[in-house]
C-alpha cells in the first residue's frame, strides 16, 4: 500500500506537460484526461500492469478498478492474452486477402450471444455502432434514430458538440435513462415517431439496475413500429452475462454492438445479429482494412473460450457483491453521503444526484484512495477476472480510511444529500 499521507506523482507531472505539449487533447481517450479524476493528486501516468494491479512511472503500485475504462476484463497481462499474441505473432498482422482466424473468431462470438448467426468485425465501439445504424436505415428505409446513453463520438450521438453539422441533430433523439420517470418518455417517443425511426440504440445504464418489464416494453413498441432493437453492450457485454443483456434481461434484441471486453483489452469490435439482418450489411459501403488484423482476433477467440470455460461471470459478480454490500455499510455507519449503486461486477460510487455536487466530493475521495493504493473512477468502475478477495478486501479497508479522512476535514458538512437506491 502506498503512504496514505504522501503520494509522489513527480514524473507523472513531468510527462503531463511534455504531454501537453504534443498530444492534441493531451491523450488519445477523454476519460482519461487528468481532471477525470483527482488533478494534482492522481497519477496521470501509468507504466505497467498485472494481473489486478498497476504500477505507475513514479513507481507506485495499486489495486486497479479502472481497468483501462472496462477493456480488461481479464486484468492485465493475462496468460491467455499474452500466449494467444505469442503464438499467433509469427503468422503476421494483417494480409492481403481474408485470414482463417476471421471465420474461427466470428462462430465462437456467434455461438454465444442469443440469436447471433454472422458477425462483422470493426475496432472500436462507435465503429460498430455507426455500422449497426448505417444497416437499420437501409433495412428499415428510415431515418431517424433514438440513442439511449454514450454510444461513441461519431456525429450522429455528438449533435451537440463543436464541430458537428447542427441539422444532424434533426435525425437523432438522444434520450436519458436515469430514473424510472424517464421510461414512459421512450415509449411515448418511439410511437410517436413510429414512421420516422430505424433504431432505438440503447446502451444499459450503470446508475440504477434497468428491470425486464421496462425492456420488454421497448421491445414490443419497437416490434409494433417496424423499429430495429440494438443493444449497445460495448461496456456491458461479458459482464452481466454470456450472452450480455439479452441473457442477462431474457430480453431479444435485433442487433447487438460489442467492444472493449471482446478481446481483454486488444482493439476489437463488432456487430452480430440473424443472417436475415447482417446479410443485407453487404449492400453497405461498410468496409475497415483493420477489422480482419488477425492478432486481435486470436486474442478474442481465446478470451470468449476463457469466458465460457471459467467462472468468470459469476465471480465478478460475486466480488462486486461483497464491495458494494460493504461499502454501503461503512458508509451508513460513518453516515456518509455514499452509496454504491447498479450491477454488481459494474459498481457504481455516487455521492449526489446533483453531478456537480457529486464531483465536489468524488475528487478527495480519489485523491485519499490513491493515496492508499487503490484506483478508482469518479463513477462507474469495473471488477475483472485477475481481482481477488484480498483485493477487494484491501480496497474496502482504504474506502473505510479515505471516508473517515475525509469526514474530519469538515467535507460532508453541507452536503446531506443522499443517493437514491
Amino acid at each position: 500500500m502506498n503512504n496514505p499521507n504522501e503520494l509522489n506523482i513527480t514524473q507523472s507531472q513531468l510527462l503531463e506537460k511534455e504531454g501537453s505539449k504534443y498530444i492534441a487533447g493531451f491523450t488519445q481517450t477523454m476519460m482519461k484526461k487528468p481532471e477525470q479524476f483527482a488533478q494534482g493528486q492522481f497519477p496521470v501516468y501509468i507504466e505497467e500492469g498485472q494481473g489486478s494491479h498497476v504500477t505507475d512511472v513514479d513507481g507506485n503500485e495499486y489495486i486497479d478498478f479502472i481497468c483501462g475504462l472496462a477493456a480488461n476484463t481479464l486484468g492485465h497481462n493475462h496468460p491467455v492474452v499474452v500466449n494467444a499474441i505469442q503464438n499467433n505473432l509469427k503468422k503476421g498482422l494483417i494480409h492481403s486477402l481474408p485470414t482463417p482466424v476471421e471465420i474461427k473468431t466470428a462462430k465462437t462470438l456467434v455461438d454465444m450471444i442469443p440469436g447471433a448467426e454472422k458477425a462483422r468485425f470493426f475496432k472500436t465501439g462507435a465503429d460498430a455502432n455507426s455500422a449497426a445504424i448505417r444497416l437499420a436505415r437501409y433495412l428499415t428505409k428510415k431515418e431517424e434514430i433514438v440513442t439511449i446513453g454514450y454510444n461513441g463520438w461519431h456525429d450522429q450521438y455528438m449533435f451537440d458538440t463543436p464541430g458537428v453539422p447542427k441539422n444532424i441533430e434533426n435525425y437523432t433523439h438522444r434520450m436519458p435513462l436515469f430514473t424510472p420517470m424517464d421510461e414512459p418518455k421512450i415509449l411515448e417517443l418511439i410511437d410517436s415517431k413510429k414512421d420516422q425511426l430505424a433504431a432505438v440504440l440503447l446502451s444499459v445504464p450503470y446508475n440504477r439496475t434497468l428491470t425486464s418489464e421496462f425492456l420488454k416494453l421497448v421491445r414490443q413498441a419497437c416490434d409494433e413500429t417496424g423499429v430495429l432493437l440494438i443493444l449497445d453492450e460495448v461496456v456491458t457485454g461479458f459482464r452481466l452475462a454470456l450472452g450480455g443483456a439479452q441473457e442477462y434481461f431474457g430480453v431479444k434484441a435485433d442487433l447487438v454492438t460489442l467492444s472493449k471486453g471482446i478481446a481483454a483489452g486488444m482493439p476489437l469490435s463488432a456487430v452480430v445479429g440473424s443472417d436475415k439482418l447482417m446479410s443485407q450489411m453487404e449492400a453497405l459501403q461498410v468496409s475497415t482494412t483493420f477489422g480482419g488484423e488477425m492478432l486481435s482476433l486470436e486474442v478474442c477467440d481465446a478470451v470468449l473460450k476463457e469466458y465460457q470455460n471459467t467462472d468468470y461471470i459469476d465471480r465478478i459478480a460475486r466480488l462486486g457483491a461483497i464491495l458494494k454490500a460493504e461499502v454501503n455499510a461503512i458508509s451508513s455507519r460513518l453516515e456518509t453521503p455514499l452509496e454504491v449503486v447498479g450491477y454488481d461486477a459494474i459498481p457504481m460510487f455516487l455521492f449526489a444526484k446533483n453531478p456537480l455536487e457529486h464531483v465536489k466530493l468524488a475528487e478527495p475521495f480519489l485523491a485519499e484512495m490513491a493515496k492508499r493504493g487503490v484506483l478508482l473512477r469518479r463513477e462507474v468502475n469495473f471488477i475483472s477476472g485477475a481481482h481477488t478477495l484480498d483485493d477487494i478486501n484491501t480496497t474496502i479497508t482504504a474506502i473505510q480510511a479515505s471516508l473517515s479522512a475525509m469526514k474530519a476535514q469538515g467535507l460532508f458538512e453541507n452536503n446531506p444529500e443522499a443517493v437514491p437506491a
